[in-house]
């Protein structure tokens, strides 16, 4: 029998000690365990109904040109307090990319500005809401306190030839400003900085070299390779919209020696720095032979914030070097911690830094320091490479270019997101990064998981599609501009999700919903994709945007140009409160215990290193969810435990699948070995080599050693296992057969070749957790198959509904339910490991409907007359809005109350009755016999009227919001002095009017 804890035991104290005294050890365990089980679902219940604080949704709250005061703060806080967004992001820019210049209102960082920032930290603490503040005005870090020497840097090269014997002295040729980059066309304001003069850039030498070049055009390389010569040396310029595998592919292309290379030996490398004076004159005795001198210094890209207030505008910062943070710390963190110090709030919590949009900074003026500490070797003998000399041979300066990419993407996650975290800890402050793209993590050579690492809330981004709402506008046949996915998929909410799980943070945060749809979508449209980030792994949404925007200035006020407005001044603002009670019950269960995945992917150890967006990877298939890991997470934090491969916080897969890649640093395939004799299990090729220079050749030879210890004789062919210690090794196997085969069956599988069903699985000590949606703009029905034993539980978070006896069958380890969705419906499925009696289920699960009763005639509308609509009118039959012969009503914006009586029968004893609304525009509520029956802002819009309908006459009245555009429309064709809003988003009499109001049928259904 299993001994049970003593200390454990005496907890028990609803126990008489008779009972005690008969209970063996296992009983009273499994009592225990009960109970404990018992009580998380009964927590976890509660806070699922009435979500805490803490799950609530966040907002940037954009302050443009400092135009808030401290009324319109204070309304903007308690609106959100009231609504449901429990955190803000402050961000102070400039403009707003609208087509209006926006009004000016404090100036960042005056007297003035610091009042308004005090207040609002004084106002966030009375009403509990968290405060971040990203450090720089605009996105990007920077700003005037930014001197050139301190800037981002690119790299720059010019070549001498030089014939000796002789006595040579003088000046060595300056690069040209643009040498290497003939292609750029990406970075932010490039146009403003490429082709200035050289003496405006800050040239400065990092070193100089003479190489001894008697083969002329064979010593330089040639041929297929030179096809990726500008991605491996770091200066290949790439769209936003760039995939992760078009951005890594090039720099794996490997370099192999050819036939006619005639390389430079190491030894004809011959350094000359120190013979070079401060104004670039060189003093040699060349020797005899025909020599090439290679300068490489490095110029300030030139590039400056984006959006920034003028009075903050500046340099970018050196991405690459600690003492570039440190500068924006000095600067503008401490003046902001200060001004926190007097308001004495506790409200704010972190500082942020948001998207990396900088281009593709290369370099740093201490380069050779930190490439020495990364690499072990000195890197300037190999510059030339740089050049498209071949030093060495082809395949060793692929090796150096391997160790030169490493070392940036190794500065940007220590020098910069490291020394930032630090900083922020320092201060009692956590960090938020948003370190990985999209927006440019397809040009800077980034390790996108460490940068993420060094954040205590990782974060990333997902947008609407210009046509998300339209058919076929998410088609993976749409480019990445107009789906804003890749193949269905958000860019890069997996890789922060992974970031989160890899690195042991309890949150995986996005910037949500940034689009350039003003003001067309309300929360009906906003669901399919947050559910989409939610099966990604996000559990922290971030609302983009909730920008300040001050009462005085009218409706629907001054905007981002980029985001989905979600504030006060939206027309459906007083019902915004169950989308986001919505959201934080999901938070809250997607934060609850660890998220589930069988398979760890090693992404390998090149840089750059991004994440591909969640996929079925085709090894794996379907039903199998999965994690993906860098070289640090790999070396410092897995370890084996019964079989499992483990993370210290909790973590755990059952089998890790290596990069397919024939090259593998030695300490890797070190960690290999140990893992494996532990008892793990390894799916991959078979390394050969090392892919760095570091203790080269020696390394390659310790690594085909290993190899051969870890592979043993497989051979990917006739052989595919190899036994190790406690662990396996396979060779070109499939990652599914071999879970198959060890009896494990996919964690969620549905029916139907049609449908579409996402999920994501958590687990806490006591509960399994699904969270499932239907992906398809319709509604479908499917039995759903969970990898989980026990009585599910489904649990509703649009409605609060809980239904605790869900039918089910029973199929070995594995249960399946039959379950229906309507259009991108989503449910959390529980399964509780409590053993609780089940109540007897009361009604059908989803009981079939039969239309009772179309509610048909007239309907009196009434109408805001203060937006042009009319106070009252009698609609003969429901009509769209924008289709009506009044134009008050066709661009009318904002609430419409529509009110009828009708009479009916009740239905039989337990029988339901709904009332459905068909097509909403775009939102309501309902009033029944003057009982508020809620908020509907999703399909089903349905609601349950069985508590509130009586036999005879009923009194119906529906609330109905729509949107802004029809409003702005409108007023675009009305002289100024007659227009009923003022915003600085642009509107044009021609664009098409948006469905609008209460178009149904509505209709009565009985169970």
């Amino acid at each position: 029998m299993k001994p049970i804890d003593r200390r454990k035991f005496i907890q028990l104290s609803s126990l008489t000690a008779a009972n005690i005294a008969i209970l063996s050890s296992v009983n009273a365990a499994e009592l225990l365990d009960s109970n404990s089980a018992a009580d998380s679902l009964t927590s976890l219940e509660n806070a699922f109904l009435s979500p805490p604080d803490e799950t609530r949704a966040g907002g940037y709250w954009w302050w443009f040109n400092g135009l808030v005061n401290k009324a319109s703060i204070t309304r903007d806080l308690e609106e959100f307090k009231d609504k449901g967004i429990g955190n803000v992001l402050l961000v102070n820019s400039a403009g707003g990319l609208g087509g209006v210049p926006y009004p000016q209102g404090e100036k960042f960082l005056s007297s003035g500005w610091k009042a308004l920032y005090r207040h609002a930290l004084k106002e966030a603490d009375r009403l509990g809401i968290e405060v971040g503040v990203n450090l720089s005005s605009g996105w990007c870090m920077g700003g005037p306190w930014i001197k050139p020497e301190n800037a981002g840097r690119w790299f720059l090269q010019s070549t001498l030839n030089l014939k000796g014997p002789q006595n040579f002295s003088g000046k060595l040729p300056l690069p040209g400003g643009r040498d290497g980059y003939k292609h750029v066309f990406n970075p932010p304001g490039y146009k403003d900085y490429i082709d200035l003069p050289l003496d405006q850039l800050d040239y400065q030498d990092t070193s100089v070299v003479a190489i001894l070049k008697p083969n002329g055009d064979q010593a330089k390389i040639s041929g297929s390779r030179q096809a990726v010569f500008s991605a491996k040396t770091n200066r290949k310029d790439a769209s936003n919209f760039a995939k992760a595998n078009d951005v890594m592919g090039p720099t794996l292309f490997a370099w192999e020696n050819q036939p006619g290379d005639q390389p430079i030996d190491t030894k004809q490398v011959i350094n000359l720095t120190d013979k070079v004076g401060l104004d670039g004159t060189l003093n040699w005795e060349v020797p005899a032979g025909d020599w090439t001198i290679v300068r490489t210094g490095h110029r300030m890209t030139g590039s400056k914030l984006m959006i920034a207030q003028p009075e903050a505008d500046g340099l970018s910062i050196d991405w690459l070097d600690h003492r570039g943070v440190e500068i924006q710390f000095e600067n503008l963190g401490k003046v902001l911690l200060e001004e926190d110090a007097k308001a004495n709030s506790k409200a704010l919590k972190y500082f942020c830094d948001d998207s990396f949009e900088d281009g593709f900074p290369n370099w740093t003026p201490k380069i050779i320091d930190k490439f020495k500490a990364f690499c072990g070797y000195d890197p300037q003998p190999y510059f030339p490479v740089l050049a498209g000399f071949i030093i060495g041979s082809a395949e060793i300066s692929d090796r150096f270019l391997h160790d030169y990419r490493k070392t940036v993407a190794d500065c940007m996650a220590n020098g910069h997101y490291k020394r930032f975290a630090e900083l922020c800890h320092e201060n009692g402050l956590k960090v938020q990064n948003e370190s990985a793209g999209p927006s440019r993590s397809g040009t800077m050579c980034m390790d996108a998981l460490k940068n993420l690492g060094r954040s205590d809330q990782p974060m990333g981004e997902f947008w609407l599609g210009a046509k998300h709402d339209e058919p076929g506008g998410l088609d993976d046949d749409q480019p990445y501009g107009v789906s804003r996915l890749e193949y269905g998929q958000n860019k890069v909410t997996k890789m922060v999700a992974s970031a989160a799980h890899i690195y042991g943070r309890k949150t995986a945060s996005a910037e949500s919903f940034t689009s350039f749809r003003h003001w067309k979508d309300a929360p009906e449209h906003l669901k399919q994709a947050l559910d989409r980030a939610f099966c990604e792994g996000i559990n922290r949404v971030v609302i983009h945007t909730t920008t300040a925007s001050r009462p005085e200035d009218g409706l629907p006020g001054f905007e981002y140009g980029a985001g989905t407005h979600f504030n006060p001044n939206v027309t459906w603002w007083e019902k915004s409160s169950a989308f986001l009670t919505y959201i934080s019950r999901c938070q809250h269960l997607l934060r609850a215990g660890k998220f589930v995945a069988d398979v760890l992917f090693y992404n390998g150890d090149a840089a750059p290193n991004i994440v591909l967006p969640k996929h079925v990877p085709p090894s794996l298939g379907k039903g199998y969810d999965y994690d993906v890991c860098n070289e640090e997470v790999l070396l410092t934090r897995l370890s084996v435990k019964n079989k499992l491969i483990v993370l210290p916080d909790g973590m755990a897969y059952r089998v890790l699948v290596l990069a397919d890649d024939e090259r593998m640093p030695e300490k890797v395939i070190a960690k290999l070995e140990e893992l494996v004799k532990a008892g793990a299990t390894i799916i991959g090729p078979k390394p050969q080599k090392s892919p760095g220079l570091g203790n080269y050749p020696a390394c390659d030879q310790y690594i085909k050693s290993k190899a051969n210890l870890l592979w043993g004789k497989a051979n990917g062919k006739s052989i595919k296992l190899n036994h190790l210690g406690s662990g396996r090794v396979f060779y070109n196997e499939n990652v599914r057969t071999v879970l198959f085969n060890d009896g494990i069956l996919p964690d969620f599988e549905y029916l139907g070749k049609e449908n579409f069903i996402d999920f994501i699985h958590r687990k806490t000590a006591s509960e399994d957790i699904y969270f499932i949606t239907n992906r398809l703009d319709h509604a479908v029905n499917s039995s759903c198959t969970f990898r989980v034993n026990g009585q599910p539980q489904l649990w509703d978070a649009v409605t609060g509904e809980i239904i605790k006896a869900v039918p089910f069958k029973k199929s070995g380890s594995r249960i399946t339910i039959d379950l229906q969705f309507a259009r991108f419906q989503s449910y959390f499925v529980i399964f509780p490991k409590a053993k609780t009696t089940m109540p007897a289920q009361s009604k059908t699960l989803f009981p079939v409907f039969t239309q009772k009763q179309i509610l048909t005639g007239a309907w009196e509308v009434n109408f805001n007359p203060k937006w042009g609509g009319p106070n009252k009118i009698i609609f003969d039959e429901l009509i769209d809005w924008s289709k009506h012969s009044d134009e008050g009503i066709r661009f009318y914006s904002g609430k419409a109350v529509y009110r009828k009586s009708f009479t009916c029968s009740l239905p039989a004893k337990g029988k339901r009755m709904f009332l459905d609304l068909g097509v909403v525009k775009n939102i309501a509520s309902v009033k029944l016999n003057g009982k508020n029956l809620g908020t509907i802002w999703t399909s089903p819009w349905r609601v349950d009227i069985g508590n509130s309908v009586k036999s005879g006459e009923n009194k119906l009245e529906i609330e109905i919001i729509n949107q802004w555009p029809n409003r702005l429309i409108g007023d675009a064709a009305l002289p100024k002095e007659k227009r009923l809003t003022n915003t600085n988003i642009v509107f044009k009499k021609t664009d098409p009017l948006l469905p609008s109001g209460l178009i149904g049928p509505v209709q009565i259904m009985i169970e």
